[in-house]
């Protein structure tokens, strides 16, 4: 399982910090979130990215990144060959341990932001995962961990869903909100 939560981590990263070179915006607002005024955005390289088209994220310096909220994570039935559901749900110590690991790669991958959260342009990220839905199949082109690509790699798999969400943390505005679906490889 440790690989597992090890796969699940950069994966979620990979999602997070990975996006297509030409998105659009929107001219309206997307109806989920008509009432913060985000727009989708097309060609993302996310399943779903919404942002407030004002947002103005490069002038954000400062992160304050909450932890990874596992407490509403779905596991759906597996069709892994030899395991059951039970064996995919997370353990209080797998929990910690993924809790800890997406921390250590957060603070990573904005090491060149201050993380204190202080100062007036702070921006929150809270992140979820939402759904681990094992399985057996091929990789496909979906995103697989660590960005590689596997391209008729067959076994089992394992879908993880997350949703990430910026915020100002002065105004408490909502900036941003990505979702995504990564295929790794559980091998």
């Amino acid at each position: 399982m440790s690989q597992l939560l090890q796969l699940i981590t950069a994966a979620t990263l990979v999602a997070l910090i990975s996006a297509c070179s030409s998105p659009t915006v929107k001219e309206e607002a997307a109806p989920e979130f008509a009432a913060e005024g985000l727009h989708q955005v097309k060609s993302s390289g996310f399943a779903e990215a919404y942002v407030l088209p004002t947002a103005e994220l490069s002038s954000f310096r400062s992160v304050n990144i909450e932890p990874l909220d596992l407490s509403g994570t779905e596991v759906t039935n597996t069709a892994a060959q030899g395991t059951v559901r039970r064996n995919w749900e997370l353990t209080p110590e797998e929990e910690q341990t993924l809790e800890q690991s997406w921390a250590d790669r957060m603070d990573r991958a904005f090491r060149d932001y201050d993380l204190e959260g202080a100062g007036d342009k702070v921006v929150g990220i809270t992140s979820a995962l939402t759904r681990v839905q094992p399985g057996t199949g091929s990789i496909g082109t979906r995103g697989v961990a660590g960005g590689q690509q596997q391209p008729g790699v067959s076994g089992d798999i394992v879908d993880i869903s997350g949703e990430f969400r910026l915020y100002d943390q002065g105004s408490g505005d909502l900036l941003a909100v990505i979702r995504d679906t990564r295929r790794i490889s559980g091998q």
